[in-house]
Order: C-alpha cells, then structure tokens, then sequence
C-alpha cells in the first residue's frame, strides 16, 4: 500500500483516474417543507462542474477554498409514492467529494454520495420507524437509464415494482417499519433510506430526520468495527445490523447474538469500549444518534451506514460542512489500527495519542476529535486503513455520515483494491516519504490550506 502511494506522488496525485465525477442524489422528504436542501461539494482547488435535475441546472466553482455549497430548491424533495423527475446529478472533470444535506432547524441530517461506478442493482436498506410515535419510513431511488424496473420487496412481505427513466425516482413511504427492505433492479440505481423524522431509540424523544445512501450488496462485508460517537449518553448509539442473505450469524465481540434471514435485522447499542461485528455472509450495519431526551445533551437523532473493515481508505480527502453549510460542533469519530496511532496525521498534524482508546483486545483504537474549527478541505491519513465517520450538532439537531471508503472513494487520493485492515505487527517506515509527499502534495494543492489543529472530544 505504502508503495502504491508512493508511485502516485511520484506519478502525480490520482492522474487519469476516473473517481467521482458523476453521482446521484436526490432529496427524500423531511418533516416537512422548511429549511433549505444543500449540496456541499469538496475537493480540488477550482474544480468545477454542473448539478442538475428536473428543472434546475447551476454550475459551480471550487474557489481557493475547494468547497462549493448549492442550494438545491426544497419544491425539488420527493413526494411520496409517486414517480417523478426529481432525480439530480452532479458533473464535473475532476474527481469530487460530495454530501447532501436535508437541512431544516431541528430535523436535519447528511449522507455522503456515492459514485455512479459504485451503483449496482441490488440493496438492502435500514431506516428507523421509533414507538410509540414516529413519521414515516421511507425507501427512494433513481434511475441512471431508461426503461430501469425497480422491485421493493418491503419488510413484512409487500412488493411494489416501478418502471423508471434515466433521471426519474420513486420514493415509498409507509407508516411502519421498512428496515429490511430489498430494493432489486435491472440497471443501476441510487438508493436512499432514513425517515422523515424518527425517535430513536424507540420511546425516546425528540424526532429528527434521517437519511443515508445505501451501499449495494456487492460492497457490504462481514467485519465491522464501531464506538460510540460524543453525546450518546450512558447507553452510546444504536446499531442495527441487516442481513442481505438467508440464514447469516451475526456475533458481537465473539458472541453469537442472532441467525437472520435476508432483510431481518438485529439492533443493538454500541459499548463504552466499542464493539467488534462479525457475519458469516455480508450485511449492512446501520449506527444511529440518539434523540436528547436520553441523551441529556444537545443532539438529535441522524444515521450512518458504517463501512466494513475490508472498505476503509489510508487516505481521506475530508471536509465538514463550511460557509452557509456550517454546524457549530462537528467531530470526526476514527478507528485505527492501534500499531498505526503514531502515524495518524489530521491536516498533516499528529493527534495526541492519548485521545485514544483501544476496542477491547481487538488490535484497534478509536477517538473522538473535535474539528468545529476547520472550514474547507484537508487530508487524514495513516499508515494502514482506518474508518471516518463524522458528527455535527447544534441545537435540537445534528447530522451523522461517513468520509469516505473504497464503494465511496470520491476525491480521496487512496481507493487501494486490496485493503487491509489488521494491524501491522512490522510497520516497516521506509516508504513513509511518499506518504508524506502525497500529504504534502495534497489535492490540488489542499496542503496550502492552514494547519488546523484538534482538540480531544
């Protein structure tokens, strides 16, 4: 791996690699119309491309800073049950970073984007229908071509089938629970899943919309690492673990907790030292913020699909959201080989070593670091893969995804073929210019952004 990174600084960074320059999105509906409905782009220096949908169409700039924030009308968010033109695509030359963000005072969340290369026919999804009340769950997707047959086989056995254009969706929503539903297609298709707001845990309060990308099933896997985010309170955050295949073990730090068949899920809370999942057959694992009542703490509930062990990167190219998108607090939540904690550079800065703390006996660590203070692009990198989820609070409300992985590389400089994520008992630091050269390369010139530095969460 290390050798590969070398070879691109040598070569130059990510040179005649088609990443991210087309990706799908559209806008499942929240509470409700208000708000604003955002499309934050990140990456290279004055990159520039198009997004457009139904009836809008606007371009857009990268600037010194690397970011760009779209305003995507909210009259664009989908309705429910009902095929329409409502479908948006991002385009550019140059490869790109991109988060949708349903933003509405009190019910917002965000979802990183995946690639139109990384779109595939068969998904499982989670959402989250909390008791005694909640809004509705909902399922979505896009058409990349014309003539595209959709199947959802909804959890509790019903089937709708739709027959879609290029560009067209088609969201389902019903008053229960839809985790567990199986969308099928015979083209490539963009699928979303959440709630239009959702109390989580079950019995707790308050509401706040959800909403993630769903990864197709070719792209799930069968070991997951996670720990608790900051503001989950004593019991940390939900995990729902969704099986993709009939008759899949599920255990929990070497503990069998359940044998699911596809579209059956198991739901669970993160431990105080995190946790190690593992499967038998591939499945989706699904973390969630809780709802302030149980937290006792400014946040709110919002989703992230989680990134199995073998899809971590070595190298994110990584922003929270900035300017007109910015939240008040944002943290990143990383999980690290813990042989690989002295090589963890955040915008070429070492994270103090102490706002570590190791899963179990597992050979991994993870940590919590406040990055409120950063605005813009800038790389995290180590020497082996790592995992990237970030958070982001304010009042009643925050956001939850991922940074990135190898089914969601966007402008991430290290979509290694071959990961792996064990520790390296002999991390052998020869090759460690080129990672430094990579990181001093940036992105198209990331690394003349200022160093920021963290604080421990």
């Amino acid at each position: 791996m290390r050798m590969k990174l070398l070879a691109l600084a040598a070569g130059g960074l990510i040179a005649g690699t088609a990443q991210a320059n087309e990706i799908y999105f559209q806008l499942n509906r929240n509470f409700d119309a208000v708000g604003v409905r955002q499309a934050f782009i990140f990456g290279e220096m004055n990159a520039s491309g198009t997004i457009s949908g139904g009836a809008f169409s606007q371009s857009f700039n990268l600037g010194t800073e690397g970011f760009a924030v779209v305003d995507i009308p909210v009259s664009n968010q989908l309705s429910a049950n009902t095929i329409q033109n409502l479908g948006f695509k991002i385009e550019s030359t140059s490869d790109l970073s991109a988060y949708m963000l349903n933003r509405r005072s009190q019910s917002t969340d965000m979802t990183f984007l995946i690639d139109r290369a990384n779109l595939g026919t068969r998904y499982v999804t989670s959402g989250y229908f909390g008791t005694p009340v909640s809004a509705e769950d909902q399922v979505s997707v896009q058409a990349t071509e014309d003539n595209t047959t959709v199947t959802f086989n909804l959890s509790g056995g019903e089937v709708v089938t739709r027959t879609l254009n290029a560009g067209e969706t088609f969201m389902v929503e019903r008053t229960r629970n839809l985790t567990g539903t199986i969308v099928e297609s015979d083209k490539a298709i963009a699928v979303f899943s959440g709630n239009r707001c959702a109390n989580v845990p079950s019995g707790n309060t308050f509401c706040d919309h959800i909403v993630e990308q769903m990864p197709q099933v070719d792209d799930l896997s069968t070991t997951y690492y996670v720990s608790r985010t900051p503001r989950t309170g004593a019991n940390g955050d939900a995990v729902r673990v969704v099986a993709a295949e009939n008759n899949t073990v599920v255990q929990i730090d070497g503990v069998t907790v359940a044998t699911l068949n596809a579209g059956e899920y198991f739901e669970t809370r993160v431990g105080a030292n995190g946790n190690v999942i593992d499967s038998d057959k591939p499945v989706l694992v699904a973390q969630y913020l809780i709802g302030q009542s149980e937290a006792q703490n400014n946040t709110d509930p919002a989703m992230t699909v989680v990134p199995g062990a073998d899809q971590w990167l070595s190298n994110y190219v990584f922003a929270t959201p900035s300017g007109v998108a910015d939240f008040p607090t944002d943290f990143i939540s990383v999980i690290v080989p813990t042989s690989a904690i002295g090589s963890f550079l955040l915008d070429g800065i070492a994270a103090d070593p102490l706002s570590f703390s190791a899963i179990g006996s597992s050979g991994f660590s993870f940590a919590n670091l406040d990055v409120s203070g950063t605005s813009g692009p800038f790389t995290i990198s180590a020497d082996d893969p790592f995992q990237l989820l970030l958070t982001g609070y304010d009042s009643f409300d925050s956001y939850f995804t991922y940074g990135g992985a190898l089914f969601a590389p966007g402008a991430s400089p290290d979509p290694d073929p071959d990961p792996d994520p064990d520790p390296d008992p002999n991390p052998n630091p020869v090759d460690e210019p080129g990672m430094l050269a990579l990181v001093s390369l940036g992105l198209g010139g990331l690394a003349m952004l200022r160093r920021r530095r963290v604080r421990r969460g």
